[in-house]
């Protein structure tokens, strides 16, 4: 089973959009150990220590008219309700009441006291892939990653949003055939972002270093693998910002 990297608990990526929105529903089931799923259930018994099950809110209630970014830090604030156990025994009398920010940042950081009120600030909401993507520039130590005299896509990816993933394998598909590798993934602090650490854990940096293809050709590419212009367009409205830098 493939999990998320980034997260103190083992996160299954059949929980993509889950994190993707910040929305744990009715029926989640999370554990602090891969083991969990991996092994049998005595050796899970030994291994787990924490359990989370959702409570509320219910599977159905989340409402989804917003963009990606307001969707996730208005769910980000929101109420989740759960019981929580350790070692398989249930902790404290009664349901913890908390938000969804609060138990995404657990999951995250591994810190079980986030999810209590009285225990810890309300967690920030981290830096998205949508955020960083006009902020490369920034990353001081991206230049250092690309290969010496070949020119390189560099791109913001989140794996646990369905747009980001389609945007990344229809750029890794276009530019194969000029590439001597596979894309090189790296996180944000090997790249030297500024605040890498408030920078939602399932965000990655991935770059296509080419062979054979000058910088302005490389744009081409990349504007015929994401760019899709509307049907009474009357100009080129492509801007190789919007996915990401040429270097």
């Amino acid at each position: 089973m493939e999990f998320f990297k980034g997260f103190q608990w083992a996160l299954p990526v059949a929980f993509a959009d889950s994190l993707a929105r910040a929305w744990f529903v009715e029926g989640d089931v999370l554990y602090d150990s891969a083991v969990a799923y991996n092994a049998s259930w005595s050796a899970a018994l030994q291994a787990v220590e924490y359990t989370i099950q959702v409570r509320s809110p219910a599977r159905s209630s989340e409402v989804n008219n917003q963009t990606v970014r307001e969707v996730f830090t208005r769910n980000w604030h929101s109420e989740v309700r759960l019981d929580l156990y350790s070692h398989m025994t249930r902790v404290g009398n009664g349901q913890v009441r908390t938000t969804q920010g609060r138990l995404y940042t657990s999951l995250w950081k591994g810190t079980i006291d986030t999810l209590f009120e009285d225990k810890s600030a309300h967690p920030p909401v981290p830096t998205t892939a949508q955020q960083l993507s006009r902020d490369l520039e920034k990353a001081s130590g991206l230049t250092a990653l690309v290969p010496s005299g070949h020119a390189t896509f560099v791109m913001v990816r989140d794996l646990s949003n369905s747009v980001s993933r389609s945007k990344y394998q229809k750029v890794q598909a276009k530019l194969r055939p000029y590439m001597s590798r596979e894309p090189v993934i790296v996180r944000p602090a090997d790249a030297n972002f500024p605040d890498a650490h408030e920078i939602a854990p399932t965000v990655d940096i991935a770059l296509f270093p080419t062979t054979g293809v000058e910088l302005s050709e490389l744009e081409e590419l990349v504007k015929q693998a994401v760019y899709v212009p509307t049907r009474d367009a009357k100009k080129d409205m492509f801007r190789l910002s919007a996915h990401g830098v040429v270097i």
